[in-house]
Order: structure tokens, then C-alpha cells, then sequence
């Protein structure tokens, strides 16, 4: 298998494909495609300390214990522009004990579970195909609302038309929040930690460790803000700032992020997004402006049902 080959199939997965180091590792673009929803990349991904919506299990399952409806979702997006490059996702989230709900900020649940189950198809020029599926179940425990952990185990499954890419696996990620004043929260994940993918060639690996640090600020009691620093390939690849604004009683929701990407050809990212917000509806959208020589703007579609 042509190095150049396998580089063109994992470039479309993440937006720090573009580094020197990814291009030389034949399959550690594999599983790193981005992760769940509109909403979350409405603040260009800066969602581990503060909010949460049915996707939780992907960026920090500690955050499912936020949640105070059940809540099923879908997500889709185009990762880029004029090629056959799709994601979409598919993701549920509960909770099962409830906690004190003397005052309604501070409600929460002892006990929450989530899933996520996620596709992404890649349409070759040449004709072939490749696909990866992967599916997350998430736990978050919390004994009180200032504090809570969660954990996802997923599974994950590959193949295609390339030679030796077809793969089966796991990975574990663990999630924590934590309330150090009334307005400002902690949130700290570490994805990957421990994995294995087996390829049919009979190798295996490990998939990349990442480390999301975030802190997140209630600036007014409808304006959040969220600052993320992001860890991965060996050094520091992402900086995140986001936010977001509910308006008209929460009915109209606006988002804006940026995030500086260091790994490989460094550049910044604008992202937006808007959310509408009916009963029990939930629909959102986001926009990233990448540049040109990376993935261009891509456009990701999201709805949530509380049930």
C-alpha cells in the first residue's frame, strides 16, 4: 500500500492530519474523525466543562449527568467539501437516579448512561470505498452536583476495499467535572487511554492518547464561555475558546468559537453555529471556516428529541 495513499484516505479524518508526523504513520488517522453534533462545534469544539446535550458520551461522559430528560440525537456532516467524505452520528443518553432538585440549576442525576454510535464513509477517487463504525456506551456517577466522573467504552470496526485496513477494536476514555466556584467548572477527559486496534494483516496498535483540559465560565445566566487546551501526537494540538448565548427564553441560541490548531501547518479555525430550541425539539447548526488548503467550510447539521 502506497504511502501517499493511505495519507489522502486519514487526511479527510481530522483537522490535524496536516501534520508532517501523521503523514509518515500509515494508520494513525484511523478513529480520529471529529466528534458528535452541531452544537459542540458551534464552539469549535470547547464542550468538556460546561453544557451538555445527547453527545456527552463522546466529548466528556462525566457531563451526562447534566442532563435532566432523556435525549436522542442525530448529526451529519459533509467533513469535506466536493468529495465523498461523510459522518454521521447517532447517540441516545438517560438518567436513570435523580438527585436533589430543590433548585432547578442545580439538578442532576447519581447515575447516567449514553450512546454513540458513529459512521463515516470515504468514496475514493479510484472507485473504492472505506468505512469505519464505531460505537461508545457511556457511565457518568455523580454523588453531588459540583462533582461528577463518566467513562465511555467503545468498539470499533473498519473496512473497505484497501488491502489490510479492515479492523476490529477497542478504546476506553474517562471523563471528570468538577464546580470550583458557583459560575466556573472544570472539565478534564482523556480519550484513548486504553485501546487496541487488530487489523487482518495481524497488527495491532494502540490509538492515539489525547488529553482535553477545559474551564468553563457562566459569564450571565444565559452567556457561557468555555476555554479548552487539547493534548495529542506528542504536544499541545489544539487551543479552543467558545461560547454560546440563549435568547428569547432560550428559543434562539447563538454560538461562536475559535480554535488554533498547532500541529503540523499551524492556522486558526472561526467556527459558528445557531440553535433553535422548541418543547422538546432541538436543532442545530454549525459552520467551521477552514482554510482552502485543509478542509475548506464545512457545514454540520444536527437534531436532538427529548423524550
Amino acid at each position: 500500500m502506497k504511502r501517499s495513499l493511505t495519507y489522502i484516505v486519514f487526511a479527510v479524518l481530522i483537522s490535524a492530519a496536516a501534520s508532517p508526523a501523521l503523514a509518515g504513520y500509515s494508520r494513525g488517522g484511523g478513529f480520529t474523525a471529529p466528534g458528535y453534533g452541531a452544537r459542540a462545534w458551534g464552539m469549535g469544539g470547547a464542550a468538556v466543562a460546561i453544557g451538555s446535550d445527547e453527545g456527552a458520551t463522546y466529548w466528556n461522559p462525566a457531563l451526562l449527568s447534566h442532563l435532566n430528560e432523556k435525549r436522542l440525537g442525530f448529526s451529519y456532516v459533509d467533513l469535506v467539501p466536493g468529495a465523498e467524505a461523510r459522518q454521521s452520528y447517532l447517540a441516545f443518553a438517560m438518567p436513570i437516579k435523580e438527585g436533589p432538585l430543590d433548585e432547578p440549576d442545580l439538578g442532576y442525576a447519581v447515575h447516567s448512561l449514553g450512546a454513540v454510535y458513529g459512521n463515516l464513509s470515504l468514496d475514493l477517487s479510484d472507485g473504492k470505498k472505506y468505512t469505519e463504525n464505531s460505537l461508545l456506551i457511556g457511565y457518568s456517577y455523580a454523588p453531588a452536583y459540583f462533582v461528577s466522573v463518566g467513562a465511555s467504552l467503545g468498539m470499533l470496526f473498519s473496512a473497505g476495499d484497501l488491502d489490510n485496513f479492515d479492523a476490529k477494536g477497542t478504546t476506553l476514555s474517562v471523563g471528570f467535572r468538577v464546580a470550583l466556584l458557583e459560575k466556573l467548572s472544570l472539565g478534564l477527559v482523556g480519550r484513548n487511554l486504553f485501546s487496541q486496534l487488530m487489523f487482518e494483516s495481524g497488527e495491532d496498535i494502540s490509538l492515539e492518547r489525547f488529553y482535553v483540559l477545559g474551564l468553563g465560565y457562566q459569564l450571565f445566566e444565559s452567556v457561557s464561555l468555555e476555554g479548552d487546551l487539547v493534548s495529542g501526537y506528542g504536544s499541545l494540538a489544539r487551543m479552543v475558546l467558545g461560547g454560546e448565548a440563549k435568547l428569547f427564553s432560550d428559543l434562539l441560541i447563538l454560538r461562536g468559537g475559535l480554535s488554533a490548531i498547532t500541529t503540523g501547518e499551524n492556522r486558526t479555525v472561526p467556527h459558528m453555529g445557531i440553535g433553535i430550541h422548541f418543547d422538546r425539539i432541538y436543532i442545530d447548526y454549525n459552520a467551521n471556516f477552514d482554510s482552502d488548503e485543509a478542509f475548506e467550510n464545512t457545514h454540520r447539521f444536527s437534531l436532538g428529541i427529548g423524550l
